[in-house]
């Protein structure tokens, strides 16, 4: 990756098709690791070389190709990974379009009280870069949102995307959450604070909207009555959008995970 671009050229200017070249790389995976070894990284150089040769001996000639891209990138993710590619993406004037599967982007991220190793606080420097995010003319944020497919190839992808109901209307709703919240009579205790049937993830959310969960909601429809805008809909339907766009980044954020599952680690021993 580093020198490869500066060695295809020289063949270049020598008349040579530039994909007629193969790499023995005897310094990191020969010569760095094996430097207490003289001898036997010798006989592992040459093998290398030969190797080498031997795989230019059967390459064939190739022409670069050219094929439009669409200038628009699916960004999968909305936590910081895809937040920060997001802005790159869009500061540069593409379009994106950021897909999240939870009601709010964020990520881990959002729900941690400190980060390493600084120790700052991690919503003060997540915040901003997520109001970022919903007011970016390029970007078009997709919560509550999943991919279902993808057709096409590098330059030209079509993609659907199933959004989930919120049961809540988006295009009315202020996100004042407090008028809908307070008439709630059921309470969930299942999560990082109290909440409602009716409630927002945290009060940094993004987009600061409200969501009925199904699970705990017992159809009073006191959140509907409460709210002067009209913005609950219980008859919300799950919604199919597609569009096309040239590249595609996945930045599907970390889980814990169990070390003891990889022996080779020997963790705990």
């Amino acid at each position: 990756k580093l020198h490869g671009h500066l060695f295809r050229k020289t063949i270049e200017k020598a008349g040579i098709n530039r994909f007629l070249i193969s790499f023995a790389n005897i310094r990191e995976q020969n010569s760095w690791v094996h430097d207490d070894e003289p001898e036997k990284a010798t006989i592992k150089a040459i093998d290398q070389i030969n190797m080498a040769i031997e795989q230019v001996k059967l390459l064939e000639p190739l022409d670069v190709q050219y094929a439009n891209v669409i200038p628009a990138t699916l960004i999968i993710g909305g936590g910081i990974a895809g937040i920060k590619a997001s802005l790159v993406i869009a500061d540069a004037g593409y379009k994106v379009y950021l897909v999240e599967r939870d009601l709010t982007i964020g990520g881990r991220m959002a729900l941690f009280d400190k980060t390493f190793p600084t120790l700052d606080c991690s919503i003060c420097i997540l915040g901003p870069l997520m109001l970022e995010i919903k007011d970016h003319p390029y970007i078009e944020l997709l919560t509550y949102s999943e991919v279902e497919s993808v057709e096409g190839y590098v330059g030209n992808f079509n993609v659907k995307v199933k959004k989930n109901p919120r049961y809540v209307n988006e295009e009315t709703c202020v996100g004042c959450f407090n008028l809908c919240r307070d008439v709630c009579p059921i309470e969930v205790e299942d999560t990082f604070f109290p909440r409602k049937a009716i409630d927002i993830v945290y009060p940094q959310a993004i987009p600061l909207y409200p969501n009925i969960l199904e699970e705990y909601c017992i159809g009073c429809k006191a959140c509907a009555q409460a709210c002067d805008r009209d913005a609950i809909d219980f008859e919300q339907k799950s919604e199919t959008i597609e569009f096309n766009v040239g590249t595609i980044i996945a930045a599907t954020g970390l889980k814990p995970f169990d070390p003891s599952l990889l022996g080779e680690f020997n963790y705990q021993r």
